[in-house]
């Protein structure tokens, strides 16, 4: 049964990637990860691909190019959306009052905050929260900075994931 999966899921991946590339339609990209700040979701050394970032949501795993000029791109988490308020205390984040269900962190987070977002304002976050370099630090990015949305993990093939958005 393991094996019909894996193959229908290549299947399905080297089609979407044979229209990306014949079509540009997605603006398919590949990217591999070089950090641990999505520990466990993603870890270093797992290749992504990501699409045009369209409609972006909350729960969303973006890359984006790095906000403080460096030339590197980073993997991070979509938690607050343009105009929002996200509050981090007690370990637990809350946008607009209201607390996120987060069953994908590493570890409970060990700082507190308050940020509003703004005009094309995202607040990022990875997922291994307490080493990560992302929102807490920057506060938020502005939206053309976000390359695109991951939609898959390809590489290591045995860990091979869709990721659906909401």
């Amino acid at each position: 049964m393991g094996m019909i999966r894996l193959i229908r899921n290549l299947v399905f991946l080297a089609f979407v990637f044979f229209v990306g590339y014949v079509f540009g339609i997605k603006e398919v990209r590949f990217f591999e990860i070089v950090s641990t700040s999505m520990d466990p979701t993603l870890v270093a050394g797992d290749r992504i691909a990501t699409v045009k970032k369209d409609q972006l949501k909350r729960y969303d795993i973006v890359v984006l190019q790095a906000p403080a000029g460096q030339k590197e791109k980073l993997t991070k988490r979509i938690i607050g959306l343009p105009y929002e308020t996200v509050e981090i205390k007690e370990g637990d984040v809350f946008v607009n009052g209201e607390k996120l269900d987060e069953p994908y962190l590493k570890d409970e987070t060990a700082y507190a905050l308050e940020v509003e977002t703004g005009e094309n304002g995202y607040f990022l976050l990875g997922d291994n929260r307490n080493e990560s370099e992302d929102s807490s630090l920057w506060g938020p990015i502005d939206g053309e900075l976000i390359i695109g949305r991951v939609f898959c993990r390809y590489w290591p093939a045995r860990d091979f994931k869709l990721f659906i958005p909401n």
